[in-house]
């Protein structure tokens, strides 16, 4: 015997329905709105501080932007204490041939200059302001810098020693404010171990130190890929300056390609990961060989040039994925895969015209920036297959 059970709803319920169908359907599609600008990028780096002199077949790989380069726009140099700058001033020659540009940093003022007259923890002496802003301003002019960082991670002593100083945030905020302008060039500051804003927030909110400063920035240490508000309330761009994460498995290369992802969507404007140091497990790079880490960064340093505009984008539109978006000379989308199956995921590109087609490039434990054939866009959107644990750069060529 078969039972019949008829169901009937009435007008308000089956509207109820629908709206709960409806929006279900459109918290699963990626909204990308490419008139709502967020922070303009300037760009993704490496640290070449103790390295040897990369090679040109190296230079090519890590700055080039031909197919299977990894398009790296910024590069971070140590700022010798004793003026033996010859290491990084080749490897800035190089950054520069491929159009990007370099920051430098010291790791501690000369000894001469400091507390303790070594060049491990101290402090700078306070009669020796003007001349450590020199100093900085003949490391920027023999290297060729094109910005200067005031100190690596002001709040570290490290412990077995190496190069570094430790001035307290009113110190910084006092050189900043009176000699900072001697260095002549773009001032970057205070590059804390994880970002702590007490000691960026007596810059910011020191008028004349502020308008000495162009970059606030620090490192992912135990914290600070977060929203740097009262760096962004004074105009200023955030960058992360120095962070790294060891294994070169997929897992390990999905966790840089988040923590990426997370600080552009925190508003940063610039990643650079540590160092390119040879036979060191924080290097993404042997040779000329790339592990994981180096081509997920890639996924955004070639494609995400500096002078784009984050857009805002539905960062999290399902389980697993997560979403940024740029624009300015062609729309680029760079979508993660975290978890371990293919999700299709829909993207909605609003306020843009004449958007028919992306170009996708992908890195997965297979894949390494592999271009993969163009998907066609239809009333400005799409919809794509991501393969687990991957990311996915969606390029528009204009």
């Amino acid at each position: 015997m078969k039972t019949h059970v008829t169901l009937f709803l009435s007008a308000g319920i089956i509207t109820s329905v629908m709206l709960a169908l409806s929006t279900s359907s459109q918290a699963q599609s990626a909204v990308v709105n490419v008139t709502a600008n967020q922070q303009v990028i300037d760009g993704f780096g490496f640290s070449t501080a103790w390295t040897p002199v990369m090679t040109s077949a190296q230079g090519n790989i890590l700055f080039g932007t031909g197919s299977g380069q990894l398009g790296f726009s910024l590069m971070r140099s140590r700022i010798d204490p004793n003026g033996n700058w010859a290491n990084e001033t080749a490897n800035a020659q190089i950054a520069h041939s491929h159009g990007a540009k370099v920051l430098g940093t010291a790791w501690t003022p000369p000894a001469s200059m400091k507390t303790n007259n070594s060049t491990i923890c101290g402090d700078l002496l306070a009669s020796q302001y003007i001349a450590y802003a020199n100093h900085l301003n003949q490391a920027a002019t023999a290297i060729n810098l094109d910005f200067v960082s005031f100190q690596n991670e002001p709040d570290f002593c490290p412990n077995p020693g190496y190069e570094s100083s430790n001035p307290t945030p009113t110190e910084i905020e006092t050189w900043v404010a009176n000699n900072a302008p001697t260095v002549g060039k773009p001032i970057v500051v205070p590059e804390a171990v994880n970002f702590n804003n007490s000691y960026s927030d007596p810059v910011l909110n020191n008028a004349t130190a502020a308008s000495h400063v162009t970059y606030i920035a620090g490192h992912f240490y135990g914290g600070g890929n977060s929203v740097h508000q009262n760096a962004l309330n004074h105009g200023k761009h955030v960058w992360e300056t120095e962070h790294y994460i060891n294994g070169t498995d997929i897992g390990t290369a999905m966790t840089v390609a988040k923590e990426v992802s997370d600080a552009m969507n925190n508003q940063f404007s610039a990643y650079f990961w540590w160092w390119i140091m040879p036979n060191d497990p924080a290097s993404f790079i042997e040779g000329t060989t790339v592990d994981l880490r180096g081509y997920m960064l890639g996924q955004f340093a070639h494609w995400v040039r500096p002078g784009k505009n984050r857009c805002t984008a539905t960062y999290n539109p399902q389980s697993n994925i997560f979403v940024t978006a740029y624009h300015n000379g062609g729309i680029v989308i760079v979508a993660l895969n975290m978890g371990g199956s293919t999700v299709n995921q829909t993207f909605t590109i609003q306020n843009a015209t004449g958007v028919t087609s992306f170009t996708p490039i992908q890195t997965s434990s297979s894949r390494h920036l592999t271009q993969l054939s163009a998907v066609s866009v239809a009333n400005n959107t799409f919809t794509y297959a991501l393969s687990p644990q991957s990311v996915t750069t969606f390029a528009q060529f204009p």
